[in-house]
């Protein structure tokens, strides 16, 4: 199997497993409603809650798992990592109370270290010279995942109800198990492991351009999840109390958002070679910290899809330029292990941002969340200019 195949049949089961996690988050709010929680705050609260448990999880399992992908292949932990996701799937099924969902998307994050392990399975099968670019096609598959699971859920959940979409994400997340086992190559590492994970993350942390990486993406993370729990929310409340298909329009205004981000990142190694990186972060994300302004300011909700996917399209530049600072700031032998200590530290981001946005929105109201989320984009837009050497210094390693 040459590179390209390798790298797409990766590709595609992000996306398959992507749709199957991210999925729930158009109608988790609604599906507390159905369950008996009343207030739209407390609904918020609690989809904050069970959005954020599942990175949280993720974050204390992804360097466990990535260093038993180096061990024993990432060919096989990845189906096992599949195959488990697909049995909690079928259980979110049966949930009848939030606390039950909660735990659920609890044990998912525990299982649900795919992301670095296809991450670091991205830069195996990718020459070095190829890099940016499939780095970019790793970012566009996780954003497509985002990008399709919301509107796959949303509909399926006006048209059949909430508890339909799990039954089709855990059969969605066995086909990519099966395509894992099947079609991937055999890939891991034949150097002798050395040190824990300990180690590891205080190896990668004494870098201060993999250190200013993990917490632009921390940054990033927390800004862009914690708009979630209260988008269905807020989007109801623009159309009406009694509005119908809230679930289906949520998952349009994620696809148009997350369709543009994609393309972004499949397109970002051409500005790359033209454009500093630094250059190209500090504009970024001081133009996504403008653009969620805009959208509070919106009368309708397609005011708001369109601003939404304006953001999606600045958005999707930042991680796969800020992964490939990363790679090209540590050694070659290092890079598989990096993106599992890098994906644990970074995802805190989206453990607290849905928690502090829910609590924030119950408190302050929706409106808050859009101005908390732009003043950290603006914040990111002056710590890359505050600290933008370490990045020129790691593309010029390039």
């Amino acid at each position: 199997m040459n590179w390209k195949k390798s790298l797409f049949t990766i590709a595609a089961i992000q996306v398959g497993t992507g749709v199957s996690i991210i999925g729930v988050l158009s109608f988790i709010p609604l599906f507390l409603v159905e369950m008996g929680v009343k207030d739209p705050g407390e609904a918020a609260f609690w989809a904050g809650l069970i959005s954020g448990v599942t990175p949280m999880m993720v974050s204390f399992s992804a360097p466990y798992w990535t260093r038993k992908a180096e061990h024993y292949g990432g060919r096989r932990i990845l189906a096992l990592i599949l195959a488990l996701i697909t049995l909690v799937t079928f259980g979110c099924a049966l949930a009848t109370r939030p606390w039950q969902l909660f735990i659920l998307r609890m044990i998912q994050g525990l299982i649900g270290g795919f992301v670095p392990i296809c991450a670091a399975m991205t830069v195996a099968v990718t020459p070095k010279e190829k890099r940016t670019y499939g780095l970019g096609v790793f970012q566009a598959a996780n954003v497509m995942g985002i990008m399709l699971g919301p509107v796959i859920g949303g509909v399926t959940a006006d048209l059949f109800g909430y508890r339909m979409p799990f039954i089709l994400f855990g059969s969605l997340a066995l086909v990519s198990c099966l395509g894992a086992l099947f079609l991937l190559p055999d890939i891991r590492s034949h150097k002798k492991q050395e040190g824990s994970v300990w180690q590891d993350m205080k190896y990668f942390l004494s870098n201060p351009t993999v250190r200013l990486m993990i917490f632009l993406q921390f940054l990033c993370n927390f800004a862009m999840t914690g708009i979630g729990p209260i988008l269905p929310l807020y989007i109801r409340g623009m159309m009406g109390g009694d509005a119908k298909a809230v679930a289906t329009i949520v998952g349009i205004i994620i696809f148009l958002a997350g369709g543009s981000s994609a393309m972004a990142s499949l397109h970002v190694d051409r500005l790359t070679a033209r454009h500093p990186m630094h250059q190209i972060l500090i504009s970024a994300s001081a133009v996504c910290g403008v653009l969620f302004i805009l959208q509070y300011m919106m009368p309708n909700v397609w005011g708001l899809g369109f601003f939404r996917a304006l953001t999606g399209m600045f958005m999707g530049m930042i991680m796969p330029i800020s992964n490939t600072i990363i790679t090209l700031a540590v050694p070659e032998e290092k890079k598989g292990t990096v993106f599992g200590i890098t994906t644990s530290l970074a995802l805190w981001g989206n453990v607290a941002g849905p928690v502090f946005s829910g609590a924030l929105a119950m408190k302050f109201g929706y409106g808050s969340v859009f101005w908390s989320t732009a003043f950290i984009f603006f914040f990111v837009t002056l710590l890359i200019r505050l600290q933008h050497k370490k990045v020129r210094e790691a593309q010029a390693r390039a």
